[in-house]
């Protein structure tokens, strides 16, 4: 099928709505019964299957109408919710993505796998109708028909009566009319039971005074009935003249909300919804609309004129009823706005507008060193403004791309509810930071590592019920997914409050499986870094979960990719930490520019903690150590230009004798705490970088994130300063607290001395 404009327009609105239908199913569950909720994966279904229809698209229709009569029956308290019901739903919503997904290829879905569904579903809708199962709200007389289905649970004030109160006061050429009270009575009995009369004597005036002809009577009446108001509206059709009055029952309240809430999304005024609903009648609407004009010409406020409060003034219809309504405006409204305020744009227009943007921050670059160059004041004016405003659009350009986190973060609860059922554990997920943004690039790319992750501590993390009752922890595990921004990089952590890793455990699995030899001897962290190596699992069986060791290694590699960095941290009894630091954004990012022999090198800017020029003193002790002491402190160093193997004969020299003092600046950079010093040469200035990727000539070096042009044209390679400062001290400041032993041994020496 030609998948055109609008089509696709559905699909995604379609996805959309199944994500929130998946959401709101996992919420339904732990909330047990929430008629909003219900109310909300109604919609999606109802909303979905009507788009469908307007495309023939009968193969989603026919299956999402199947669907959302059970979700119907679920609000009408027809069908009890349980787990299971709320399993096959969400079967029954994934077939729907599959469904929405095949339109391209023509493809309908699988029919035995939608047999089955609706054969699932039909025997949830024959179990829940042969007896009633809501247990609020049920009828004192045994004696009404409507006894055996239940209504919704509503307060008291609403339940105080079931019956229509109809109040007459017939016109005085009423008899001239041909109109037969008597006949009235009889019809109205027709249509239900009379509870109640009682005769209003009021307009009857003096026995003098009374006219044969004219009428007088006035009734109020109590009619217990399940025919619509407008059926028994229409009894008094034919009265030109006279007041009349019909009250709605109260227990109708939930019929009238559940009607109001399938209205369609389209603004509409108070009476044509109360209209609609069957709450009010025409001829009442044009009473209050006639009302509502003849107190204005009077010289009213119109405040004091809504049609709301006159039809709760006069009691046509319940407050409740029309606050129902109101509130029905108010959301279309709400909805309608945000509609104007949302494009929706395709990414690739997006990822194109990324790109020109960088290439005029390349550009930018070029004519602002030109202006440099010329060194003309008005020139110079214009570029300092150019400037700002290529600064305003790169961050504009960079923040479409922006998305919560949140939207990836969800999607774990279904798959923690289905692998906890089928390990049959009791696992929870808790869920911080998820308002957190992130390139959009980057969320699509760690969906799968992230998958990975979970998916692991569900398996290997929690422990079974009975296991966590003997160390004396609840039945109830906890995965907690969290997620903060961090010095241009954001965090995300997956926490588990299982067993814990042993690295004594991990260390021997390592020798079985030929990963390691007996020679090596490895850190408590590097134990823990053993999960990632190709082919190593703790795993006693493979499942359809984990076990066959084929998971964390591409964990670490995709992560890597994105120029990101994983980290394990664990206590045996008490869980696992697995922290993944990503870079905001993948596109443009704010620069440091630093020549190391006459080459440029770009730092992330939010990384750059401070930058100083060596003294003599440090620089000799740079010399005999990798490590100098700042402000009392001990600060890791590297230099740059041997830690890239730049062979320059005269750069040692020139070092150890102290010249060149613009060859001996250090720029401290900090990522995670953790704080180390890069010897450069110069320093450049803060520049605009474009970051682009390194060929695949270059796949596997480490310590670059990509490379950028600069102003001049020249290439500039953007360094990877996690990766840095990983190399240097490592995850576990073994490195840190090595140089700090020594360095106060140092200091003691001197005191002794």
């Amino acid at each position: 099928m030609e998948i055109d404009e609008n089509l696709q327009i559905f699909i995604s609105e379609g996805e959309e709505l199944l994500q929130e239908m998946e959401e709101s199913l996992l919420a339904l569950e732990e909330s047990g019964d929430d008629d909003e909720i219900l109310n909300k994966i109604f919609r999606a279904a109802h909303t979905i299957k009507g788009s469908a229809g307007l495309f023939g698209l009968d193969h989603i229709i026919h299956f999402t109408h199947i669907v959302e009569n059970i979700l119907d029956d679920m609000r009408n308290c027809l069908i009890p919710i349980s787990s299971e019901l709320i399993t096959v739903l969400m079967r029954s919503q994934d077939y729907i993505a599959t469904l929405l997904d095949g339109i391209a290829d023509d493809f309908e879905g699988n029919k035995k796998e939608e047999a089955e569904l609706i054969q699932l579903l039909t025997a949830f809708k024959t179990g829940g109708s042969e007896k009633n199962v809501c247990e609020a709200d049920q009828a004192e007389s045994e004696e009404q028909s409507h006894d055996d289905q239940c209504e919704e649970n509503i307060d008291d004030e609403y339940t105080q009566n079931d019956h229509f109160h109809i109040s007459l006061r017939l016109g005085s050429d009423t008899f001239r009319q041909g109109f037969d009270p008597a006949s009235m009575f009889r019809e109205l009995a027709d249509l239900g039971e009379i509870l109640h009369t009682a005769f209003i004597p009021q307009a009857l005036p003096n026995l003098d005074d009374i006219d044969p002809e004219s009428c007088y009577l006035g009734w109020e009446i109590s009619l217990k009935s399940h025919v619509k108001k407008e059926v028994i509206s229409e009894i008094f059709q034919f009265l030109d003249d006279c007041k009349l009055t019909i009250l709605a029952p109260q227990t109708h309240f939930s019929d009238y909300k559940h009607l109001i809430e399938q209205l369609p999304e389209e603004e509409m005024a108070l009476g044509q919804i109360l209209i609609q609903t069957g709450s009010l009648t025409a001829d009442e609407l044009q009473h209050v609309l006639n009302q509502q004009k003849e107190n204005i010409d009077a010289g009213e406020l119109a405040s004091q004129n809504l049609t709301g409060d006159i039809l709760i003034e006069n009691k046509i219809v319940h407050k409740e009823v029309v606050e129902e309504a109101l509130n029905k405006q108010s959301k279309v409204r709400e909805q309608k706005q945000k509609a104007l305020n949302f494009v929706k744009v395709d990414s690739g227009k997006l990822d194109k507008l990324i790109n020109l943007v960088g290439e005029l921050v390349i550009n930018g670059a070029k004519l602002n060193q030109i202006t440099e160059t010329i060194q003309n004041e008005e020139l110079e004016e214009t570029m300092e403004g150019l400037t700002m405003s290529l600064e305003e659009l790169r961050e504009i350009a960079l923040g479409l791309r922006m998305v919560p986190i949140g939207m990836t973060f969800n999607r774990f609860h279904r798959v923690i509810r289905d692998i906890s059922k089928d390990l049959n554990k009791e696992i929870k997920l808790e869920i911080y930071g998820a308002d957190t943004e992130l390139d959009k690039t980057v969320i699509e790319k760690i969906g799968d590592p992230l998958m990975h992750l979970i998916r692991n501590s569900l398996d290997h993390g929690i422990e079974m019920p009975d296991e966590r009752q003997r160390a004396g922890k609840p039945e109830e595990g906890i995965i907690t997914l969290q997620a903060q921004h961090e010095a241009g990089y954001i965090t995300i952590q997956i926490i588990d409050d299982g067993k814990g890793l042993d690295h004594h455990a991990l260390r021997e699995k390592a020798l079985e499986k030929g990963i390691i030899d007996e020679h090596n001897k490895l850190t408590r962290q590097e134990c823990f870094n053993l999960i990632f190596a190709a082919g190593f699992s703790t795993a006693q069986e493979i499942s359809n979960i984990s076990g066959r060791g084929v998971g964390m290694d591409v964990v670490r590699r995709n992560i890597e990719s994105l120029r990101g960095n994983v980290y394990i941290d664990s206590e045996l009894g008490v869980g696992t930490t697995i922290t993944i630091q990503l870079p905001l954004t993948l596109a443009i990012i704010d620069g440091f520019n630093v020549s190391i022999d006459n080459e440029s090198y770009i730092f992330p800017l939010d990384m750059v903690h401070e930058c100083l020029t060596l003294t003599p003193a440090q620089i000799e002790e740079a010399t005999v150590q990798n490590y100098i002491t700042l402000r009392d402190d001990v600060l890791p160093i590297i230099h740059l230009k041997e830690y890239f193997d730049v062979d320059n004969e005269q750069y040692n020299e020139t070092y150890m004798t102290h010249s060149g003092r613009e060859r001996h600046n250090l720029v401290v950079v900090e990522f995670s705490n953790k704080k180390i010093g890069l010897v450069v040469d110069e320093l450049l200035g803060e520049v605009q970088a474009v970051i682009k990727p390194l060929g695949r000539v270059f796949k596997g070096l480490s310590g670059f994130a990509g490379f950028t042009i600069l102003g001049s044209g020249m290439v500039a390679l953007v360094l990877d300063i996690p990766s840095l400062i990983k190399h240097v001290v490592g995850s576990e400041h073994q490195y840190f607290d090595s140089l700090k032993q020594k360095s106060i041994a140092s200091k003691g020496n001197r005191v002794v001395h």
